[in-house]
């Protein structure tokens, strides 16, 4: 059995967690709970999945399919989407949601693996040992002699963190990633609006959800919608009230809205989905250390879905298996 740290509890990460748990296992993140981008904000009675927003039905990571119907994560429904607002392109789309909202799902499979954890710790520093083995460095705390480091937060950030331990210079080329302003906005009364979610509202807007189809609870008509990355990349500090009040123009009079807005907030994902893979230019699944103990993975190795962040974490723990033997 080995002592493994695992740094990121986003899907990959809880997908290395999953399918290592004969080894001794510890998570950290930086965040007080599981689920990187798989996020679901509440603002007092209001609900919004502000990051990830559905799985889809049709992708191919079968264990992530059984670790959903293991746990009993998901449910399927059938929406009127738009595959293209401004062309006028629509149909009827199956998606899997979360039982709770997008981060149930993440948090629920956090709950069930049942490992050692850190929340609220950000790992600042990794060092080896004079035993070969690696120690991990918060603000206020050290943790001691783990055998594999895994690191699965975005990329920047895990070459940052690991700069002193891979060669970098052996990275030809990087994986990179679009920002994303997401803004969510609600309405006392309901819009009566049949596209519950599409593509493409506006030059500007490249995604829109209802969230009411999620959240039974909600009272009133909720709404995520994601500016478009050139957008996002050309204002990326822009004052958080412009934005809101810019995405909310467009919301209402594409929808020809009349009600008033009862809650308008906006967050900015800096590294909001993944633009180009490290796997589309390496063919490789990971970045490791010289010795085989420090790997670098996440949604940002095979693709910008879900389920590319758990196929991420599979593929590695398949190997860290083979080194473990």
């Amino acid at each position: 059995m080995k002592n493994i740290a695992i740094i990121g509890a986003g899907m990959t990460g809880l997908s290395l967690a999953y399918n290592l748990h004969e080894h001794n296992i510890t998570i950290f993140d930086k965040s007080w709970r599981a689920g990187g981008r798989v996020s679901t904000r509440q603002h007092d009675n209001y609900l919004f999945d502000h990051g990830a927003h559905y799985l889809s039905i049709n992708h191919s990571v079968n264990q992530l399919n059984e670790v959903v119907n293991r746990y009993n994560l998901g449910q399927v429904i059938e929406i009127d989407f738009a595959t293209d607002y401004l062309k006028n392109k629509k149909t009827k789309k199956k998606i899997i949601i979360g039982q709770n909202g997008m981060n149930s799902i993440p948090k629920s499979i956090f709950d069930n693996i049942k490992v050692k954890n850190n929340l609220n710790s950000k790992i600042i520093k990794i060092s080896k040992n004079s035993n070969d083995l690696y120690s991990l460095f918060s603000e206020k705390e050290e943790y001691k002699n783990f055998d594999y480091v895994l690191i699965c937060i975005p990329y920047l950030q895990s070459k940052e963190l690991s700069k002193d331990l891979i060669d970098f210079t052996q990275i030809d080329s990087e994986p990179s990633y679009d920002p994303i302003h997401t803004v969510m906005l609600s309405y006392k009364d309901n819009n009566n609006i049949n596209i519950k979610a599409g593509l493409n509202l506006h030059k500007d807007i490249s995604f829109f959800m209802n969230q009411n189809i999620k959240f039974n609870e909600l009272s009133h008509d909720c709404w995520v919608l994601n500016m478009s990355s050139e957008y996002t990349k050309n204002n990326i500090d822009i004052d958080k009230t412009e934005l809101e009040k810019y995405a909310q123009s467009i919301f209402e009079e594409t929808f020809d809205i009349k009600n008033n807005v009862s809650f308008i907030k906006s967050h900015r994902w800096l590294y909001g989905q993944t633009k180009l893979s490290y796997n589309a230019i390496s063919k490789k699944n990971w970045i490791n250390s010289k010795d085989n103990k420090i790997f670098l993975c996440g949604d940002w190795v095979q693709g910008k879905s879900l389920s590319d962040a758990w196929d991420a974490g599979e593929k590695l723990s398949h190997y860290i298996k083979i080194l473990s033997v």
